[in-house]
């Protein structure tokens, strides 16, 4: 995900609130996040922002109008139910500016109710999809689709379930023992167990461990949040609309032919959570590294984890 560094912050804000103000602005909950990150992020005081002219909106530089449009993505996903006429207005706000609209298209497709279309899009465009692509190019085709057939039940493979196994092993206090015990609190059968997560879906159980997020829809927000401002690019950005589909918005219930038990609505609205929510881009942004999508993460397993916080700049 494209954040704006704290030049291009007063302009980009500026963009989300122009996008929106056909449609009557923004509501109370996108506001409330909009000035968190400003605040917390930028020091900024969003209610300041001086209104931009078209004029001056169609000469801002590229970068800033494409951080700005990152984060009218986030904003508008966050609306339960969503909105037809916010999401056509925001795509055609963005087609004025020259931006690339795939994602805004996917998110009116949702408020249009065309929600296997828009899935399926996200799917495409996701790092899931890209990190699986990459990997298969990369001789490990037979690993992913091994451990793809034990996450849908039809057969365990019992060499990729002792290698995350073997993570219970590993010293007290490290990385990979907590990962282990991650696994074991949540009664998740480990990847390469009959049912275990896709590998490549459970890199994100190391993210919640390094992190310190929880599973509950809350945790899943925040710690997608945290990957999409670490991601430097538009697919961390997709990942977390998938979360925003499954635990805010109410337009995804299924993850790889599966169904998601806890997938909810409306979890920003709980007390608390939205200001936690805005938190998590704040840390996600400061980290030094896309530990999600470049980290050999195995190779760190033995490492102390308040230590692989420190080294990948994970602040509290």
């Amino acid at each position: 995900m494209l954040l704006p560094d704290t030049e291009n912050a007063p302009a980009a804000l500026a963009v989300v609130k122009a996008a929106f103000a056909p449609t009557g602005g923004l509501d109370d909950m996108q506001q409330r996040l909009i000035n968190d990150m400003a605040q917390i992020m930028y020091g900024l005081d969003y209610g300041a922002t001086a209104d931009l002219t078209d004029e001056v909106l169609e000469t801002l530089p590229y970068e800033t109008r494409l951080e700005a449009l990152h984060l009218m993505v986030v904003v508008e996903l966050m609306e339960h139910p969503l909105r037809p006429e916010v999401a056509q207005s925001v795509l055609e706000f963005a087609e004025k500016l020259n931006l690339p609209i795939q994602l805004l298209e996917d998110a009116r497709h949702l408020a249009d109710d065309q929600i296997a279309f828009a899935y399926l899009d996200f799917q495409r465009h996701g790092w899931y999809a890209h990190e699986t692509l990459r990997e298969s190019t990369h001789g490990k085709w037979l690993e992913l689709l091994r451990s793809k057939i034990a996450y849908i039940g039809i057969i365990p493979d019992k060499e990729i379930a002792q290698r995350w196994e073997a993570l219970l092993v590993c010293p007290d206090g490290s990385w990979g023992r907590a990962v282990a015990q991650f696994y074991l609190d949540h009664k998740f059968p480990f990847p390469g167990e009959k049912h275990g997560i896709f590998e490549v879906g459970a890199r994100h159980d190391w993210m919640h461990v390094l992190c310190g997020y929880g599973t509950e829809p809350a945790g899943e927000l925040n710690v997608f949040a945290f990957i999409a401002a670490s991601m430097n690019d538009s697919r961390g950005l997709v990942l977390l609309a998938v979360t925003l589909g499954l635990f805010q918005n109410g337009t995804i219930k299924h993850v790889g032919m599966k169904r998601i038990e806890n997938a909810s609505t409306d979890t920003l609205s709980i007390p608390g959570v939205l200001e936690q929510w805005a938190d998590s881009f704040r840390r996600g942004e400061q980290c030094r590294v896309d530990v999600m999508g470049t980290v050999d993460l195995f190779a760190y397993k033995d490492m102390a984890l308040d230590e692989a916080r420190d080294f990948f700049g994970v602040v509290p």
